[in-house]
């Protein structure tokens, strides 16, 4: 992900949205992901799981605050190299 910085205040608040299969333990890999790279981040009311229509999939959206573009850019590159990981937006 390449992220201008020019266009982003920092710190910054954002959501992730992140997908992946409905068995997998794709909230614990998010919140895993978020507390290496996040020096405050509490999973407790900042992940929200939300399943698709069919049941298929999940949605897992974090609240998160980012400090730089490299804790930007290294979150999703985390995320997007975990199996569980289907998109994160």
């Amino acid at each position: 992900m390449t992220v201008n910085e020019h266009l982003w205040d920092f710190p910054h608040a954002m959501t992730l949205k992140v997908m992946g299969a409905a068995d997998a333990p794709l909230e614990e890999v998010v919140g895993a992901i978020l507390d290496e790279f996040l020096n405050d981040f509490d999973p407790n009311g900042n992940i929200f799981v939300t399943p698709s229509s069919k049941g298929n999939f999940i949605s897992v959206n974090a609240k998160i605050v980012v400090e730089t573009k490299e804790q930007v850019a290294a979150i999703y590159a985390s995320l997007n190299a975990n199996k569980h990981v289907k998109i994160v937006f």
